[in-house]
C-alpha cells in the first residue's frame, strides 16, 4: 500500500513539474514592457525554450528561441535561432546598443554552430529594419498578420 502511494506521489510530482515547465511566463523587464504591449509579450508561447540576452549596460535586450521548437515562423532549418522581443531603451537608441546586441547574438549563434538567425519586424519600423539590414539581415518573407499589419521576416545566414 505504501508503495502505491509512493508511486502516485512521484507521478503527481512529475506531472506538476511538467505542467509548470510548459507554462513559464516571460521574464518581464521594465525594458521589455516599454517596447511591447502586454498582448504582444503574452502572444509568444515559447519563452520556456528561450534564453534572454542583454546588451551593453542592460540598455538592450532580446530573446533567442531555437527554431526547432517554433511552428509559426518560416522554417529555414531546424538549426537556427529566432530573435524575438528585441528592444533598445528609447533613451539610448542610435548609440550603438542595438548593433552591440545583434553582434552578441551573432557570436552566440556562431559559437553554438547555428545555421541562421531569423526575426520578424513590422514593415513600418524603418529604424529597426535599417539596423537589421546594416547587420547583414536580408528579406526572407513578407506577409500580413491577423490585424492586417505588414510584417517582414529577415534572415542572416551564419
Amino acid at each position: 500500500m505504501i508503495f502505491i502511494i509512493f508511486i502516485i506521489l512521484i507521478i503527481a510530482i512529475l506531472f506538476f513539474n511538467h505542467t509548470k515547465k510548459n507554462n513559464i511566463a516571460p521574464i518581464k523587464t521594465d525594458l521589455i514592457n516599454t517596447c511591447f504591449s502586454e498582448i504582444e509579450i503574452n502572444s509568444f508561447k515559447y519563452y520556456n525554450f528561450s534564453k534572454i540576452i542583454y546588451g551593453k549596460d542592460n540598455k538592450s535586450v532580446c530573446y533567442l528561441t531555437p527554431t526547432n521548437v517554433l511552428n509559426e515562423i518560416p522554417i529555414i532549418s531546424w538549426n537556427g535561432y529566432y530573435i524575438n522581443n528585441f528592444c533598445v531603451d528609447m533613451d539610448y537608441r542610435r548609440e550603438g546598443h542595438g548593433s552591440f546586441l545583434i553582434n552578441k547574438v551573432i557570436n552566440i549563434a556562431r559559437n553554438e554552430q547555428k545555421d541562421h538567425l531569423i526575426l520578424q519586424v513590422d514593415d513600418k519600423n524603418n529604424s529597426a529594419k535599417q539596423l537589421y539590414y546594416k547587420m547583414g539581415f536580408t528579406d526572407y518573407f513578407k506577409g500580413s498578420d491577423e490585424n492586417n499589419n505588414m510584417k517582414l521576416f529577415l534572415v542572416k545566414y551564419l
